[in-house]
């Protein structure tokens, strides 16, 4: 993958789980067929849709044609308008806070010849304060002005009075937006122009977009549209920078009531969502610090050899519930479902059941699985719930065979056809009676191996049906923590190579007893910048260095350590003793703060 197109998705991953994590959503329309543009097609004599009457209302791809014959290169909208629709998007849960839309120059070389040139794509991207308000449909037309940097939608409302239907047009104001480079600049392309051939870069088709397009974000001054060139790491950085900035700048986006899970954000008419997986890519997520390599090798190893669901176990804290959510929002699609283990659970929470529906009435209720079966299921925490019996009428379609429920579709009718999962999208669309997975549907799941014995097991039959992954502590315990400092607070003096770091013994120690993650440290670290904000985590402590750390121990390590044996808690205290210099008193107290946690 092109480094621009692999700095995309890290820098989306990252933008849509920002979102989800407050109740927002990150549209990316356009993206379900690859680069398929199913039944739309472009007329290369007039640089415009084959069947405008079909395509410009929610066209795939924002249309660009590019004049090769002006010196600079100029861009401009079709037709010579000014407005064009952008794409169509899902704002019919009222969470839509994003949307990024894919550009597609056409490149004219001559009075009535136009070529498209899809390896130049750029993305367009606008960010909205809170989600587009009011919600409208599953595929509602977005619109752009790009003399003025206007977006809007429009609507159809019916008048009161007179009963005649008119249109509506509803701004909706952003707070970023920007056009997005994914080749180096100088990346060629050759045409010909009068029989000749002619060279046409990257960077001038990006150029010409850019002085043909205003933005015009709310509380800011019209301009050119803001350019992020994402070959190039630095300019990732600056774009995720800048975004964040852009968010918090705006103070506390508005309430969203939760609502139901959101349709396909997809155009209706680009098919059944097809997935090779030879072409599955789960980029590093750099943010997530200290995962082996080896994690994102094997996972689109297993991923790429057709291995559809994926477990990931560890110890805890080691990033396996970060690093779910980022497979499932690399893979097609980018919509998913999290829930977490409960022992509460029963198949009919997960697969369904029957359930009163009012009126004294009885019905088979789908669980919330077979409600989102159109997208990856991440299970946190699996091994919190009874899993064989949670997940039991999985088995056989996990094994690529369709299973048959003890449902019946008219509980009345002893005769009547049972209910019917299966393995895969049935062409033409499933029976009233069946359940077809999506193309993106898969199970991921996380474990941490230090429950293993604790809670519920998993049979062999169930595991095998999984792909497994080890998510381990980092390897390098102060490298770590050295880069989280220096991630985190950039300031921070850089330590010299031979410096010390007292957190790093401690955590050695507790790993030779029970090995935890990164996070509890983290969390320590955290504790401790609140308690001694100037005090260096590198070389020898000092006092106040020496009691934060104790005060930390207490508030974060010590509960993870939990029922280790007694030989453990004295190595650990000794550890500690000598890694921060305690005196007699202090080496006493953490002695003793861990027997009591000791068998």
């Amino acid at each position: 993958m092109a480094k621009g197109q692999e700095n995309r998705q890290k820098v989306f991953s990252w933008f849509s789980t920002f979102l989800r994590d407050q109740n927002l959503l990150f549209q990316r329309p356009g993206s379900k067929g690859g680069s398929n543009l199913g039944n739309h097609t472009i007329d290369a004599q007039t640089g415009n849709w084959g069947n405008l009457g079909y395509s410009k209302g929610k066209p795939p791809r924002w249309l660009f044609q590019v004049d090769l014959n002006s010196v600079p290169v100029v861009a401009r909208l079709p037709e010579g308008a000014e407005e064009a629709s952008i794409g169509g998007v899902n704002t019919a849960q009222g969470q839509s806070a994003a949307v990024t839309v894919r550009i597609l120059p056409l490149l004219q070389t001559g009075p009535d010849a136009f070529e498209r040139a899809d390896e130049f794509e750029v993305a367009g991207l606008f960010v909205f304060h809170g989600p587009l308000q009011p919600a409208g449909s599953s595929s509602d037309p977005v619109n752009f002005n790009v003399a003025n940097g206007s977006l809007f939608r429009v609507f159809k409302e019916e008048d009161p009075e007179t009963g005649e239907t008119k249109r509506v047009r509803v701004d909706s104001p952003y707070i970023f937006a920007a056009l997005i480079g994914l080749l180096p600049r100088n990346e060629a392309k050759q045409v010909e122009i009068g029989g000749a051939p002619v060279a046409i870069t990257y960077g001038e088709v990006v150029d010409a977009l850019q002085a043909a397009i205003t933005a015009h974000p709310q509380g800011g001054a019209a301009g050119p549209i803001a350019v992020y060139d994402l070959s190039d790491d630095n300019e990732a950085a600056r774009l995720r920078a800048e975004l964040t900035a852009a968010w918090d700048g705006a103070g506390p986006p508005p309430q969203v009531a939760r609502v139901a899970q959101q349709d396909s954000a997809e155009e209706e008419d680009e098919g059944i969502l097809e997935i090779d997986p030879a072409t599955l890519n789960i980029p590093e997520n750099t943010d997530l610090l200290g995962v082996d390599p080896s994690v994102y090798r094997q996972i689109n190893a297993l991923l790429r050899s057709g291995k559809q669901h994926i477990m990931l176990y560890g110890p805890p804290g080691t990033g396996k519930t970060t690093l779910a959510r980022w497979i499932a929002d690399n893979l097609p699609g980018g919509e998913w479902t999290l829930v977490t283990g409960s022992s509460d659970w029963s198949s009919q929470d997960i697969i369904g059941g029957y359930q009163p529906v009012g009126d004294g009435d009885v019905d088979f209720v789908p669980g919330i699985l077979l409600r989102d079966f159109d997208r990856p299921f991440i299970i946190d925490e699996l091994n919190r719930c009874d899993i064989d019996k949670v997940i039991g009428p999985l088995f056989t379609v996990l094994s690529g065979q369709q299973t048959t429920l003890p449902y019946r579709t008219d509980i009345t009718d002893k005769n009547s056809q049972p209910y019917v999962i299966l393995p895969k999208a049935k062409p033409g669309g499933a029976g009233d009676h069946e359940f077809s997975p999506g193309a993106a549907w898969r199970l991921i799941a996380t474990i941490n191996s230090i429950d293993k014995a604790s809670l519920y097991q998993m049979s062999y039959a169930l595991s095998r049906r999984f792909g497994w992954v080890y998510v381990d502590a980092p390897g390098d315990l102060r490298g770590f923590i050295a880069a989280f400092i220096a991630k985190t607070d950039p300031a921070a003096p850089v330590p010299a190579a031979g410096d010390s770091c007292p957190l790093a013994d401690v955590w050695t120690a507790i790993n030779s007893a029970r090995v935890i993650g990164s996070a509890p440290i983290i969390d320590a670290i955290a504790a401790i910048r609140q308690l001694v904000p100037d005090e260096a985590f590198f070389g020898p402590a000092s006092d106040a260095m020496r009691s934060a750390a104790l005060d930390a121990l207490d508030m974060v390590l010590l509960p993870m350590l939990d029922g280790i044996v007694l030989q453990d808690a004295h190595n650990i205290a000794d550890a500690t003793a000598t890694a921060f210099a305690l005196s007699a008193d202090q080496a006493a107290r953490v002695k003793s703060r861990l027997e009591a946690v000791a068998i």
